[in-house]
């Protein structure tokens, strides 16, 4: 059912749209305005038609019918005679905003302009299927509310902003999920950066059993695609966040102790929280003793060949440590007098009133916001127990950094005979994660595969393959994991035996 509150897909045509269902709220799709009050309580799936700014619940066949049945297909006939010279159509525009204003429908208008159409009779089936698509995308105000799924919330945004997922395609991200062992009652770290579309797709696969440790970069993980699932609460329960800068200090006694001291202390004794920054920068350990370096600098352009923290560092911000360094004094002062001054004094409540916001001192001091916190920091120590115990069961990157320092910073957190897979849109940089794991040891069955995909047209007299494809969906590197021989268990193995001459008279 369309419930108030979660998030649905609007389909108009062949395009989607992500909007969360509100009551009063006003949506704008493809040159269309309308609100979702009548849909609230109506089967997902159904079809209305736009009118009036508001919806109306119409039979799923409705409209023109835009594809020809096999009696109606003809094979021998072309469309050699017809020439288009834009004077084949007897209705000018005026006649159509005209019939628009007098409030014919869709419908109609689509039956004027085929009736007034010169060689319509005289196009194959196929190409008055098309004329009656292309009129009805434009004069059919008819919207489909469907289920978010992984496969329409993947394909919608490889149509609309494909950067934003990685250019991650539906087809790579099954094989990950395949390759991967996604089952339920499984404990996988997830690394994502195409906004929560594959810790969505792994938890849809877990259905909230078992333990999932998501690995994000920035003060909070970002999960819009995920939001978008509508899972339960109890769902959330099974997800631990971790921050990617701490996984320097992840397999390091003294710099967890030291850690978990300043994680402690950052709350002070009359409720002042010091900020992220300085605990950041109080936990991190030296540069000079860091080996996993995962920040946006490196980028993914071009492969790394270092292995230490201190050299994965990009050239542009050792550039800008002096500019940093001369803007710090102003910028401190910029955010002191935003701390101290007032939040905005009037925020709009629920019924339209006005309510005052407290000033940013005493706000800081909520106690709700400090048991948010304390909460936040406390998932985050069960993460790292977690991974710390090494016994996880898969591992999925699909990030926009350098996939090397993370790979080599996760393994050990996985048990052997463990699968994972590593996605990069571009080659080298799993070239290089590919050269780094076959010469540290550890993992078996490593495979750099490009996944290739080409849609079908498959319709009565004209299969044939899609006229447009995507060029690539990206490169996947996957392997299992083993354990290693310690050197205890070399030097207590046996040496070989040495072969004997025999002696021949």
């Amino acid at each position: 059912m369309i419930a108030e509150g979660e998030q649905v897909l609007i389909q108009k045509a062949n395009v989607f749209r992500l909007v969360k269902v509100e009551r009063r709220k006003k949506i704008f799709t493809e040159k269309l305005q309308f609100f979702l009050d009548n849909a609230i309580g109506l089967p997902l799936g159904s079809k209305f038609e736009v009118r009036n700014k508001q919806l109306f619940q119409v039979p799923h066949d409705s409209g023109v019918d835009q594809v020809p049945s096999e009696a109606e297909v003809d094979t021998d006939k072309n469309n050699e005679k017809i020439q288009d010279d834009n004077r084949s159509q007897k209705l000018t525009k005026e006649d159509l905003k005209e019939m628009a204003k007098q409030g014919a429908k869709g419908e109609e208008i689509i039956e004027q302009l085929v009736q007034n159409n010169a060689n319509f009779k005289e196009k194959t089936s196929f190409s008055q299927a098309k004329y009656l698509r292309k009129k009805g995308k434009k004069y059919l105000n008819y919207i489909t509310i469907l289920r978010p799924t992984l496969r329409l919330l993947c394909n919608m945004y490889m149509a609309k902003s494909p950067s934003k997922i990685c250019h991650l395609r539906v087809d790579t991200l099954s094989q990950m999920l395949t390759v991967g062992n996604i089952h339920a009652h499984s404990k996988v770290i997830v690394v994502d950066s195409c906004q929560g579309l594959v810790l969505g797709a792994v938890m849809e696969r877990m259905a909230g059993l078992g333990t999932l440790v998501q690995v994000y970069h920035g003060d909070f993980p970002f999960r819009h695609v995920y939001d978008a699932f509508n899972f339960p609460a109890s769902f959330d329960e099974t997800m631990l966040p971790f921050p990617m800068n701490q996984l320097n200090c992840l397999h390091s006694p003294q710099s967890i102790k030291d850690g978990l001291q300043h994680d402690e202390s950052a709350v002070t004794s009359n409720g002042e929280e010091s900020t992220g920054l300085d605990v950041m920068k109080d936990t991190e350990p030296n540069v000079e003793d860091q080996k996993v370096e995962v920040t946006p600098e490196d980028s993914i352009s071009a492969p790394r060949t270092d292995l230490s923290f201190a050299e994965g560092v990009s050239d542009s911000k050792e550039k800008n440590e002096s500019s940093t360094t001369a803007k710090a004094s102003s910028s401190d002062t910029e955010v002191n007098m935003e701390r101290e001054g007032d939040l905005p004094t009037e925020a709009p409540n629920a019924d339209g009133s006005t309510r005052k916001r407290p000033p940013w001192k005493e706000y800081k001091k909520d106690p709700a916001r400090l048991e948010r916190q304390r909460e936040r920091k406390e998932r985050i120590e069960q993460a790292r127990t977690v991974l710390q115990q090494g016994n996880m069961d898969g591992l999925l990157i699909a990030c926009k950094f350098h996939p090397s320092p993370l790979v080599e910073a996760l393994l050990p957190c996985l048990a052997p005979s463990r699968t994972f897979a590593v996605y990069c849109q571009h080659r080298e940089p799993l070239v290089d994660c590919y050269t780094r794991l076959r010469g540290r040891g550890g993992v078996l069955n490593l495979q750099l595969t490009e996944t290739w995909l080409r849609n079908f047209q498959v319709l009565p007299g004209r299969s044939r393959p899609d006229m447009q494809m995507s060029g690539t969906g990206g490169y996947l590197l996957s392997g299992i994991t083993v354990a290693m021989e310690t050197e205890t268990t070399s030097s207590t193995t046996e040496p070989p035996m040495k072969k004997v001459k025999l002696e021949t008279d």
